[in-house]
């Protein structure tokens, strides 16, 4: 039942994030930018819900803060759904910045209770945590596409309509949940050495952003590259959708599927796999796009949960940081790094050479993930 409750609350979350990942270009010209115009107000955006997790996280940590599990849903619904209002880019950026932080309030907290739910079988109380949120991804950018195309960049205030009332209830459950707590201190005896360095620290970051870098800018790059080819909103946030629909169908099977002893090889496994399918995603179009598209999401996915569930054994007695660095630092690095790629990429009109990179990222996160330290569990099946 609570763990129920956070998903529901996780899929609210998200939903209400991913309504803004088609509306980029149109939000443009609506402000009468050039192309490009807005992706400093990106870095803003990916920047505030990202590290904006580890502040809110190390306050958890030394607090515990309940609240922010549902304080942080409000803050973000009340103010991405009022970005049709915006008349600059000011102004827009304002309210990314607000809604931002209202998500990454929400994400540690509620994923260091998730996990404490289940100690005994962290990946899997993750993969179901995790699966609403990215199943909340893929719903928002086709609710958003079909809302912006009939009644205007303001009938996403119908947002709140819809959302507040669905939080309401949401809370009444989750204001009787205990705040998690971190774990007990036999989960160390998982990994090689109870005391983790910087340096892994600094290679879980690593990891988790070139593993991001196509999760976060392949609907970006899908974004300017459809609307190029006269695409309506609809039909971008339809392709968003098919991503992030494949990325939460990946963390379904995670959960499904994937046991404890698979789990380090699938870490490093399906990114490989991935990679192909990425560097094909500038040669394809229509249908066959959707399909390539959703593969490539599923097979990014599967091992997402895997990566958050390590982050909380690396670091056991701080897990909203934990949570914080695998859930939104390395998403930060590479919400800071995609508008860059992507703005260069366009002054250059060489945009669809960007999956590429995102291949070359996925390549990366998978050699470096035979660095990652053992744990019992593998130590036993070799």
């Amino acid at each position: 039942m609570a763990l129920g409750l956070l998903a529901a609350t996780h899929f609210l979350v998200d939903v209400t994030a991913g309504t803004i990942s088609p509306l980029w270009p149109g939000l443009e010209e609506s402000l009468h930018l050039r192309e490009g115009g807005l992706l400093w107000v990106t870095v803003c955006w990916s920047v505030t819900n990202s590290f904006g997790q580890l502040f809110f996280a190390l306050w958890s940590d030394r607090r515990p803060s309940p609240y922010w599990i549902w304080v942080g849903p409000l803050l973000a619904i009340l103010s991405l759904s009022c970005i049709g209002l915006a008349g600059s880019s000011i102004g827009l950026a304002g309210l990314f910045i607000l809604g931002g932080l209202g998500v990454a309030a929400f994400h540690p907290e509620a994923a260091a209770t998730a996990g404490s739910l289940f100690p005994a079988n962290r990946s899997r109380a993750m993969a179901i945590f995790a699966l609403c949120g990215y199943l909340g991804q893929s719903v928002g950018p086709y609710y958003s596409g079909q809302m912006v195309d009939k009644l205007g960049f303001r009938g996403l205030l119908w947002g709140i309509a819809w959302g507040a009332p669905i939080l309401f209830m949401l809370w009444l459950g989750l204001r009787r949940m205990a705040p998690g707590g971190n774990a007990p201190a036999m989960e160390t005896a998982n990994l090689e050495s109870r005391k983790v360095p910087f340096g892994m620290i600094a290679l879980l970051l690593v990891v988790g952003a070139s593993r991001i870098l196509p999760a976060l800018g392949v609907p970006l790059a899908l974004a300017y590259l459809l609307k190029e080819a006269s695409a309506s909103t609809a039909v971008v946030g339809a392709a968003q959708s098919a991503f992030m629909g494949g990325i939460g169908f990946g963390a379904m099977a995670c959960a499904a599927f994937l046991r404890p002893q698979w789990e380090r090889t699938a870490l490093w496994i399906f990114p490989l796999l991935a990679a192909p399918v990425l560097a094909s995603l500038g040669f394809v179009s229509d249908w066959t796009l959707v399909y390539l598209v959703a593969l490539a999401g599923l097979l990014l996915g599967v091992t997402m949960p895997v990566y958050i569930a390590y982050g909380q054994q690396i670091l056991p007695h701080g897990q909203r940081v934990a949570s914080s660095i695998t859930m939104g630092v390395s998403w930060g690095i590479s919400g800071a790094i995609v508008p860059v790629v992507i703005g260069t990429m366009l002054r250059f009109d060489v945009l669809p050479s960007i999956f590429w990179f995102f291949m070359s990222a996925s390549l990366l996160s998978s050699c470096l993930c035979h660095l990652l330290p053992r744990r019992e569990i593998d130590r036993v099946r070799r």
